[in-house]
C-alpha cells in the first residue's frame, strides 16, 4: 500500500447538520490537538491534504468545506460569522474539545481573523497562510460597494451574458485589468460559481476586522501565530502584513519563494522544518 493509499484509508469524510444545511468536512491526522482548517475562495477542504505529513503527529485536522464550497449543502443566499462560529461549536462538541488550533488560507484566513474576538481565548495556535483580510489588492472595492448595489447586481446578473460582453470590450480597450476579467468571466458564467461568488460578496461585511484590531488581539492574547507568505504573492500587500505583525514576539513570519497559492509540497516541507 502506497503512502497516498494509506492516507486515503485514514481520511474520514464527515457531514454535520447545521440548521437547514449540511456541512462537509475532512478529518485526518492522529495528533492530540484539534486543528480546524479553512480553505480559500473557490477551494475545498481537500486542499489541506498535501500538508498531512507536517500536521499528522501533532494534530487531528478537520478541514471544513465552508458555505458555497465543496460538498457542503448550503441553501441560503448568504452566511455570517455567527454561522461559522456555530459550525466550529459543532466540531468542538463532536470531538469533545474546548480548545483548538485554527488555520486559514487566503479568504479562509480572513474568516479566521474575523472570528478572533470570539475565539482567541480558546485558541492554542493560529496559522495564517497568504492571509486575505490584511490588505488584498482589489478587495477594497468589493468591501466598500454598498449592499443595495450588491443585491441589485445579484438580480441583474442572473443572466450575465450582457455583462460578460461588456467585460470583453473593456479588456479590448484596456480599461478592465486582465486579472479582473479572468476572475469575473470564470465565476459568473456558471450557475454554481455565480452563486458562490455572490454568496461570499453578500456575506463579506460579516467577516471584516480592521488590521489594528487584529494586531491588538494578537498582542493582548499572546496567541502563538505562524504567518506564511509568498514573496511572489500577487494579491496580498506584504508591507501592510509586515506592519501588522512586526514587533509581536508571539508572531512568526515565514517568507517563501511562492505566489499566493503556497499550499503545497514546499509549504509542507517548511512546516516540517519549523
Amino acid at each position: 500500500m502506497t503512502s497516498t493509499q494509506l492516507f486515503q484509508h485514514r481520511m474520514q469524510s464527515i457531514l454535520l447538520p447545521y440548521r437547514n444545511a449540511e456541512i462537509h468536512c475532512l478529518k485526518f491526522g492522529a495528533g492530540p490537538q484539534l486543528l480546524i482548517a479553512l480553505h480559500g475562495f473557490g477551494d475545498r477542504a481537500r486542499m489541506f491534504v498535501v500538508l498531512e505529513e507536517a500536521l499528522t503527529e501533532k494534530y487531528t485536522v478537520i478541514a471544513v468545506d465552508w458555505p458555497f464550497h465543496g460538498q457542503t449543502e448550503w441553501p441560503d443566499d448568504t452566511f455570517s460569522k455567527e454561522d461559522l462560529l456555530g459550525i466550529i461549536r459543532l466540531i468542538l462538541e463532536r470531538e469533545g474539545k474546548k480548545r483548538f488550533c485554527l488555520m486559514g488560507f487566503s479568504f479562509g484566513a480572513r474568516l479566521a481573523q474575523a472570528m478572533l474576538p470570539e475565539l482567541a481565548g480558546q485558541l492554542d495556535k493560529l496559522y495564517l497562510l497568504s492571509p486575505d483580510g490584511v490588505e488584498t489588492k482589489g478587495m477594497s472595492i468589493a468591501v466598500r460597494t454598498p449592499m443595495w448595489l450588491r443585491r441589485l447586481m445579484f438580480k441583474l446578473l442572473q443572466r450575465p451574458e450582457w455583462f460578460l460582453n461588456l467585460l470583453r470590450f473593456g479588456r479590448k480597450i484596456r480599461v478592465v485589468p486582465p486579472l479582473i476579467q479572468h476572475f469575473l468571466v470564470a465565476n459568473l458564467s456558471r450557475t454554481d460559481r455565480f452563486r458562490r461568488t455572490f454568496g461570499c460578496w453578500l456575506s463579506l461585511n460579516s467577516f471584516y476586522l480592521g488590521r489594528r484590531k487584529i494586531r491588538a488581539i494578537l498582542h493582548d492574547s499572546n496567541l502563538p501565530t505562524d504567518v506564511y507568505f509568498g514573496t511572489k504573492d500577487e494579491m496580498v500587500r506584504f508591507s501592510t502584513l509586515k506592519k501588522m505583525t512586526e514587533g509581536l514576539p508571539n508572531v512568526r513570519l515565514f517568507l517563501m519563494e511562492e505566489g499566493h497559492r503556497l499550499v503545497g509540497e514546499n509549504l509542507k516541507d517548511r512546516m516540517l522544518d519549523s
